[in-house]
């Protein structure tokens, strides 16, 4: 049986040959049909929401070392409606050897930056899309981003006093570049997809989501790794973070106080799973052993890296504790903690609390990551106001212009009716220690659809927890095929089980673990190779 299941897998997501797309029907595209592309227009007519259409303004063959052989890149523009406002730029990858399907790929942060991300982190070297015979496509959502580096284009959110943009943003590009994009497969393939997924992770994640609910018609399934699917309350949430910290410069929790934090929530809780492999997996027993004020600073120990003051005690058990905003936010009134007592910051993490304890107005790439997003988000995506002082800003006074943005914005509801009745899938998943958006914020979704779903949720969404995975770093940063899993369900009709994935980390790349379905986790067994995930079993106690 194993046997037989390998073979219809290869046959799933293997390009097919020039000649066998053409047995199909399928015209087999050469360089000449790659370069003809090149001034291609899109007429409105064929875009679902309004444009003033789109056009190729790039085509050619690729000859960068490891692209497959014959792989056209396309890159063109989806114009506005409104001259001043920006255009949404976009490319797509078009394999020779195509599989007869297509995914499209999700941005990170406020985007800025086309999304066609290749030999993505999160995917095994080998299952590439393009390499694996997928049209790949993606856009940067409708504007670019601040010069300067990823994070400076990633974390910009000024676009957002565009209103145009901002719609572009919040869900219509997902809609925009994806009819442009099948237009274009269209022309250069003589057919249309068979089958459509999209993926993404954390903006993209949310963007997968909104995919779903929004669009469900053009989708067979998503992929939404850690998504910040509730963007308004994330941010306002973050800001609440940031209140924490800044509110006086005792507060402050610089980059060795929180790793002292990890490194003692490491030592109480790694053993816990059954094994101290530097991940924490038995988190129900880490909360009730892990106690912060075993790190009060003594009488004399006020500048000891290794202890916290009682302002420092205050603002991380705020820190891991959940938010009530006054309001409803998203569809929720509260959000729930940050993952810093149970395991985060046990290891490097673009994702600390800054380098001063006095930030910058406006913040900048050295302070908290979580103020940087929430004044972003806040000053353009909810108030369009240059002049706010965001740390001042209190949301329950601005109750009607958040439920603007997060009706704009947020996939609020666990409404995905449309989108189960059609047989769409959705693979979600979150790590542990994730501290750009916490994962009891997927706990929370995942509730929310139990409830609205029950027994009939297993059919259409598969929810997993990486444990020691953080927001791309952490002690276990994995590699998981999720792409190819979500496409075996889709075709075949059988939902996946727990999942394997391998480590990427610095020092021990290769090692493999269970992922297990939320809320079992992976116990190490007592025996056995501890870098094998044979050696673990999921369970729930």
């Amino acid at each position: 049986m194993k046997m037989r299941l390998l073979a219809v897998g290869a046959s799933l997501f293997l390009g097919f040959p020039a000649a066998e797309l053409s047995a199909q029907g399928v015209k087999a595209p050469s360089s000449a049909d790659c370069s003809n592309l090149a001034g291609f227009r899109i007429p409105r007519q064929s875009i679902g929401l309004p444009t003033s259409g789109a056009a190729i303004g790039e085509a050619k063959t690729s000859d960068a070392a490891g692209d497959p052989t014959g792989l056209c890149i396309v890159k063109g523009v989806i114009a506005p409606i409104n001259p001043g406002s920006p255009s949404i730029n976009f490319q797509i990858n078009l394999p020779r050897d195509w599989n007869r399907k297509s995914v499209q790929m999700g941005g990170g942060g406020y985007d800025g930056i086309v999304a066609t991300t290749r030999n993505h982190p999160f995917l095994p070297a080998d299952k590439d899309p393009v390499r694996i015979g997928y049209v790949s496509f993606g856009s940067d959502s409708g504007h670019a981003g601040r010069s300067g580096s990823h994070l400076a284009a990633v974390t910009d959110a000024s676009f957002g006093m565009d209103a145009e943009a901002r719609e572009n943003f919040a869900y219509a590009q997902i809609k925009k570049t994806h009819d442009t994009a099948i237009a274009v497969i269209e022309r250069y393939y003589g057919a249309k997809p068979k089958r459509t997924y999209f993926y993404g992770n954390s903006q993209g994640g949310h963007e997968a989501l909104l995919a779903a609910q929004r669009f469900g018609a053009d989708y067979d399934g998503v992929v939404a790794i850690h998504p910040a699917y509730n963007m308004v309350a994330l941010q306002l949430r973050g800001l609440a973070v940031s209140k924490s910290v800044y509110r006086n410069p005792d507060a402050w929790l610089s980059p060795a106080k929180v790793s002292a934090i990890g490194a003692a929530a490491l030592g109480t809780c790694d053993k816990l799973d059954g094994i101290t492999d530097g991940v924490i997996a038995n988190l129900a027993q880490c909360r009730r052993e892990f106690r912060i004020e075993r790190l009060a600073c003594k009488a004399g120990q006020s500048e000891q890296v290794g202890c916290l003051s009682e302002p420092q005690l205050q603002a991380a058990r705020e820190i891991a504790a959940p938010t009530q905003f006054g309001i409803s936010v998203s569809g929720a009134s509260s959000f729930g903690g940050w993952p810093i007592f149970e395991g985060a910051f046990s290891h490097p993490s673009p994702f600390a609390l800054g380098n001063s304890a006095r930030p910058n107005s406006p913040p900048g790439l050295n302070d908290a990551f979580v103020y940087l997003m929430a004044d972003e988000g806040i000053r353009y995506l909810i108030a369009q106001d240059l002049a706010l002082e965001t740390l001042e800003f209190e949301p329950t006074q601005h109750e009607a212009m958040i439920k603007r943005a997060s009706d704009l914005i947020d996939v609020s509801t666990p409404d995905f009716d449309r989108f189960k009745a059609r047989g769409g899938k959705i693979l979600l998943m979150h790590g542990s220690i994730d501290m750009a958006i916490p994962p009891a914020n997927s706990i929370a979704l995942f509730g929310r659809l139990q409830e609205r779903y029950g027994s009939s949720l297993d059919q259409f969404v598969k929810f997993y927890m990486a444990y020691g995975f953080g927001h791309g770093d952490g002690t276990f940063q994995i590699e998981w095929d999720s792409l190819g899993e979500l496409d075996r369900w889709v075709e075949t009709g059988n939902a996946p089980g727990p999942q394997v994935v391998r480590d990427r980390s610095e020092g021990h790349a290769g090692r493999t673990m269970p992922l297990c379905e939320f809320p079992e986790w992976p116990r190490y067994m007592g025996q056995g190779d501890k870098n094998s995930a044979v050696s673990f079993k999921c369970v729930r106690q």
